[in-house]
């Protein structure tokens, strides 16, 4: 990218991971919470693996992973949690999981993975908004619970939840 193309908006679902490093150090100003290790994470604050970022969203390696893969897509706005999206954060949801997939696609070099996305609702370890990408399904007796439907709603879920608010 040259100078001049680092003035405008790339949609996110085209950037790719390759030009995230190039993407404009200064973002849109959005609400972060000072004591959030991902407000942290995002801002830079905290040394992280950032996989992908835009003007929106920001994609990091999980730090406990449930298997080979699993990252972390995140909203650069500090959100609480799924309860506090609305009908409207559908298209938000979709397009954090389209991103986390593409970030899977290119790190594991599999154009079709086999993979679980979804949110720890309705109690969750870190209170902003962040979508699990995991492939391939989570190993271990304990990440099978903790990622289990009793502690753990994909997205088709969240959006249904989500539609009837």
């Amino acid at each position: 990218m040259n100078e001049s193309s680092n003035n405008r908006r790339i949609p996110s679902a085209i950037l790719r991971m390759s030009d995230a490093k190039n993407v404009s150090d200064t973002a849109p100003t959005v609400h972060s919470d000072p004591k959030c290790i991902f407000c942290k994470i995002k801002n830079k604050e905290v040394p992280t693996n950032i996989l992908y970022e835009d003007e929106r969203y920001c994609v990091f390696p999980d730090h406990k992973p449930a298997a080979e893969h699993h990252f972390l897509v995140i909203p650069r706005e500090h959100i609480k949690d799924v309860k506090a999206l609305k009908k409207e954060d559908i298209d938000m949801v979709k397009e954090m999981e389209q991103i986390g997939l593409q970030v899977l696609r290119e790190q594991s070099g599999v154009t079709e993975p086999q993979a679980v996305t979804g949110f720890h609702w309705p109690i969750h370890s870190v209170s902003h908004l962040h979508l699990h990408v995991i492939s391939p399904y989570p190993q271990g007796l304990l990440s099978k619970i903790v990622y289990s439907s009793w502690f753990f709603g994909s997205v088709q879920q969240a959006v249904q939840f989500l539609e009837k608010k």
